[in-house]
């Protein structure tokens, strides 16, 4: 290939395009329940599809954490480190009873 890869370009631009069908599904299934439609078939793909989506988009963030760490030229741990971005449930409960 003449031009060169950059595997973190890639995987965002990946990324971003799934977060656009998030997006859209959650729309979808948003209508299905203005409609008091949650029982209907498509209303559970839709469901199903945000849930595999979501998986992805999780799947993506963690590999373009790794490509930023072979990237930096540190040793590659079998365990990618967590998002600093993605709120845990610890920090969220505290939230709920602080809050």
């Amino acid at each position: 290939m003449a031009e060169d890869v950059n595997p973190t370009k890639t995987l965002a631009t990946a990324n971003e395009k799934l977060i656009e069908e998030r997006r859209a599904l959650a729309v979808a299934i948003v209508l299905g329940y203005r409609r008091r439609r949650t029982d209907d078939p498509h209303a559970n793909e839709s469901r199903g599809a945000f849930i595999d989506i979501q998986n992805l988009i999780e799947a993506m963030d963690r590999a373009i954490a790794h490509e930023k760490l072979i990237a930096s030229g540190q040793p590659t741990p079998l365990v990618v480190p967590a998002l600093e971005s993605a709120p845990s449930a610890t920090s969220e409960l505290a939230a709920r009873e602080t809050g």
